[in-house]
């Protein structure tokens, strides 16, 4: 994939550009220097912020030698995350990591993105990157989102997908009536399964919880630490859904066009990285969690047998991409052809026949 090409064209231009600045070229002027806003979708604090964004923002400017510095700004601070789409079209912000599954009602492709990925599809980091950077997902939303004027600079791992309950789920059965604050196709996943799913801010979920209104939540398992919802949920239920849960780097497409050929080199550069400092943070910090935290928090680990999760591959997650290809497809063929890559690595996996 380009993605992955121009991330070595990003290196070698880093490593030029240091080479002539040490050499005694000076710093670039005033004029010379661009200025981007970087919307998180995370909140002060988070480990997306602390482990990933902030490094990725320095290192594009240590890289850029100050040529080309972003600033950060939290989940809402500039724009609603559901008109980050839009800001960028107008480059009202330059960069951000969003989720095209909030977008799907525009973007056909928000269907067949990471971060909408039905339960059970890849099974290991090295799955995710196989299918997604590898056998051209990433290419056909990239085609998809230029045409929109955003800039595709992949996506990556947000961390496994599970979810927790005040009540033992042990097993499919035990979804009925669950009223469970999930998104995208994970919600259409317990649906299916006779749960009651609602969306709400990440922020609001222990309150609902607490007070009833929910019987649990689920995402990226570092929010159940880091939001406390141990304190509210005991069960913590497996085996993970989607692994990894997905995300995305999307920047202004006219900002991109203003900028020079080796800035846009490390640019792409800090993007790859961006997803190995992700993975590698979530990875290594849950293992962290099921060995230690869960423990001191009087957590219960259940899962889903192998055979549930046959069940929820063939009866859930294979029909429920026909249908989006069924779908989606009349509005963009490319999603077609995504949905065809994804069975058949699949297929290639032993996942389905």
């Amino acid at each position: 994939m380009k993605h992955w090409k121009l991330a070595s064209i990003g290196v070698a231009a880093a490593v030029l550009f240091g080479v002539l600045f040490i050499g005694g070229i000076e710093q670039a002027s005033a004029a010379d220097v661009f200025n981007w806003k970087f919307q998180s979708h995370h909140t002060p604090g988070s480990l997306a912020v602390e482990s990933v964004i902030k490094p990725f923002i320095e290192r594009v400017e240590k890289m850029s030698g100050g040529r080309l510095k972003i600033s950060l700004h939290y989940a809402g601070e500039l724009v609603d995350y559901a008109e980050v789409d839009k800001a960028l079209q107008a480059n009202m912000i330059q960069i951000s990591n969003t989720s095209s599954l909030f977008f799907r009602g525009a973007i056909p492709m928000g269907w067949v993105t990471a971060p909408n990925m039905p339960p059970f599809v890849t099974r290991s980091n090295d799955e995710f990157n196989e299918l997604f950077h590898h056998r051209g997902l990433d290419d056909l939303v990239a085609e998809a989102l230029n045409e929109r004027g955003i800039k595709y600079l992949g996506c990556h791992s947000v961390g496994n997908t599970y979810f927790w309950s005040k009540k033992p789920i042990k097993t499919l059965e035990d979804l009925k009536g669950f009223k469970v604050r999930f998104f995208g196709s994970m919600s259409d996943f317990v649906e299916h399964f006779g749960a009651s799913p609602v969306m709400l801010p990440h922020p609001e979920t222990y309150m609902a919880i607490a007070m009833g209104t929910l019987d649990g939540s689920g995402t990226a398992w570092w929010l159940y630490r880091d939001l406390k919802l141990y304190e509210v949920c005991k069960y913590f239920v497996g085996p993970a859904f989607q692994v990894p849960q997905g995300m995305e780097l999307w920047a202004s497409k006219k900002a991109w066009d203003e900028l020079p050929a080796d800035l846009q080199a490390i640019v792409e550069t800090a993007a790859h990285a961006f997803n190995t400092d992700y993975m590698d943070a979530v990875t290594m910090q849950e293992r962290d969690m099921f060995n230690k935290s869960f423990k001191e928090w009087g957590t219960t680990y259940t899962e889903f047998s192998p055979e549930e999760v046959a069940r929820i591959t063939n009866e859930f997650s294979i029909p429920y991409l026909d249908k989006v290809a069924e779908e989606q497809g009349k509005k963009d063929p490319r999603v077609i052809k995504a949905v065809e890559i994804i069975k058949q690595f699949m297929k290639d996996y032993g996942y389905i026949k």
